[in-house]
């Protein structure tokens, strides 16, 4: 029974924990990227004219403006992972799921629900002082939770989707290649409700994330400007999977 409890302990609590604290470190490696890509998000402008507007106006800092807010939701995402897998396992022994693609989704929803509900405040603090002087009214919860959701859910795949597929093969560069390309498809996907929910935090006119959806194609009149922030959301995908991946490594030898 002790070594149940322990292992129990070790699954859902340190192994997450782990992950989180590794992850808060490259929170604050990839923090100016996380940063570039709101700017980007609410106004449209340039990579490029974003990072040598704020370099040559001497306001280095703001390129980590959000970035404490930012390294300790990697923390609680990674407990709250540990939290929905123990709710999974008692969701399959209570009632067990024989179909593989609907146990993955099931899990994903899981991921995402838990993962929303514990991080969705420090997320919308954390758009807000990235948006800085951009930012209209006050952030509201409500603003962000819909696109959020969703976000989660699906970005919940690469990690469980990555564990199932390499769980039976050596290596962990077959982990962090299947992560990586995993990570970025998803990327893609869940990448308008990532605009959206960088667009509704403490706008000017509220708007549902089917509303924001519809204006910013209409508006743009570009289907593909729904993903916006795609470039710099794929480059803190890489050094993350790479994380998880040594990190998966190094508690293998333990």
């Amino acid at each position: 029974m002790a070594m149940q409890h322990n292992t129990l302990l070790y699954h859902f609590f340190f192994d997450p924990l782990a992950h989180g604290i590794v992850c808060m470190i490259v929170a604050y490696l990839v923090a100016p990227a996380q940063f570039i890509k709101v700017v980007h998000q609410e106004t449209g402008e340039p990579y490029a004219s974003i990072i040598n507007r704020y370099i040559h106006g001497g306001n280095i800092k703001l390129f980590f403006s959000g970035a404490h807010i930012y390294a300790f939701r990697q923390v609680i995402a990674a407990l709250s992972f540990g939290l929905a897998q123990w709710l999974f396992l008692c969701s399959i022994n209570y009632y067990p799921i024989t179909y593989f693609t609907l146990l993955i989704s099931w899990e994903c929803f899981l991921a995402g629900i838990v993962e929303t509900i514990v991080t969705v405040y420090s997320e919308t603090k954390e758009i807000a002082a990235n948006k800085g002087p951009f930012i209209k009214r006050k952030e509201r919860i409500m603003d962000i939770f819909t696109p959020v959701l969703l976000r989660n859910i699906i970005s919940a795949s690469p990690c469980i989707l990555a564990y199932a597929l390499t769980k039976h093969l050596n290596g962990i560069g077959i982990n962090i290649m299947v992560n990586t390309l995993l990570g970025i498809a998803a990327s893609a996907l869940t990448m308008p409700f990532d605009l959206i929910a960088t667009q509704n935090c403490g706008a000017e006119v509220r708007m549902t994330w089917i509303g924001r959806l519809k204006h910013n194609i209409i508006v743009e009149k570009n289907f593909f400007a729904i993903f916006n922030g795609l470039t710099m959301r794929i480059l803190q995908i890489v050094p993350y999977s790479i994380a998880h991946g040594l990190v998966m490594l190094l508690l293998g030898k333990f």
